[in-house]
């Protein structure tokens, strides 16, 4: 009959997942580095299963280890509880959070000053970094909670979309295309066109349904952000197709904005470590971004049923 795992041998196993060494985590706890790997030994003895694989010198968390951990949320809120502390409230230790410039200066920003208007004591570190700098980050410990509008793919990260969207046309409102009540690949054909740089894999997919369709667009300016896209539409540069979320106004005047068919959908995602648990102010950030998105009104009417968009409460 095996024994039951002691609520040490938990905090070994949330310790080492989220510091990635023995050593690490024993410092964290103040134990000694066999201490740790005995209680280890001993709480993987108690599973029957194998909980961390060595990669040199720091240990990757098996599946099994990961729902285990996962699962243990509750049980140390609660001991947080009776401690004296409310688990349903951000820590005191900061938050660290970084997305790509067009979600932190249009949309984070205002969900960071509410979210500190509701937990007055919390402390955000908001930074701006390329998509692909997220991985490296959230690998290095150096991020709790990323965001990207990309389709990132990372044995240590997971990406959680909270908001979908479908594409859109966008060009000045004495553009031609203007006239058009839907925009198709078919109209497009010799038109000027502000694409994405090609670093971008929409740009790719964009790329693929005008080749499908036959048509060939002019492009006249590649752009790193829809920021810039947009810009140059309102001067009368040429249309682009892009993502509505979080540039655009339905009611701006300065540009003729159309629906682009075939449906083209972008997704906004958070994007977590899969190698260590997210923290109680994480969690309740993401919570309450799902909360600010239900507003926009280019989510798609389906994103709050998606399987995707309802993980992030149930990890609270």
């Amino acid at each position: 009959m095996r024994s039951r795992a002691s609520i040490r041998e938990y905090e070994v196993l949330r310790a080492v997942v989220t510091a990635g060494t023995v050593t690490a985590a024993a410092y964290k706890l103040g134990v000694s580095q066999p201490a740790v790997s005995r209680m280890l030994a001993q709480l993987e003895a108690n599973m029957g299963v194998i909980l961390f694989e060595r990669r040199g010198s720091r240990l990757r968390p098996t599946a099994e280890a990961l729902r285990l951990n996962s699962n243990l949320d509750r049980l140390f809120d609660a001991l947080a509880y009776l401690n004296g502390t409310d688990p349903g409230d951000p820590v005191s230790q900061p938050l660290r959070l970084a997305a790509p410039p067009t979600l932190t200066h249009r949309f984070l920003g205002r969900c960071v000053a509410s979210f500190m208007k509701r937990h007055p004591g919390q402390m955000i570190s908001l930074e701006t970094c390329t998509s692909n700098d997220l991985v490296d980050r959230l690998v290095d410990d150096r991020l709790d909670l990323g965001f990207t509008l990309a389709e990132l793919t990372h044995s240590a990260m997971e990406l959680i979309p909270f908001h979908r969207s479908l594409a859109v046309c966008v060009m000045a409102p004495d553009h031609p295309l203007a006239r058009h009540d839907v925009i198709t690949p078919e109209l497009l054909h010799d038109q000027d066109h502000i694409t994405l740089t090609r670093r971008f894999m929409v740009r790719t997919r964009l790329d693929q349904v005008f080749m499908k369709a036959g048509i060939r667009t002019r492009p006249v300016a590649e752009v790193g952000t829809a920021v810039s896209a947009l810009t140059l539409a309102r001067a009368g540069v040429g249309f682009s197709v892009l993502c509505p979320f979080p540039v655009l106004q339905p009611d701006d005047p300065t540009l003729a904005i159309r629906p682009f068919r075939p449906e083209f959908i972008y997704s906004a995602s958070f994007a977590v470590s899969t190698i260590r648990p997210q923290s109680q102010s994480a969690r309740a950030f993401m919570r309450h971004v799902q909360m600010a998105v239900r507003s926009d009104p280019h989510a798609l009417a389906d994103v709050a049923r998606s399987p995707a968009a309802d993980r992030a409460p149930a990890i609270a």
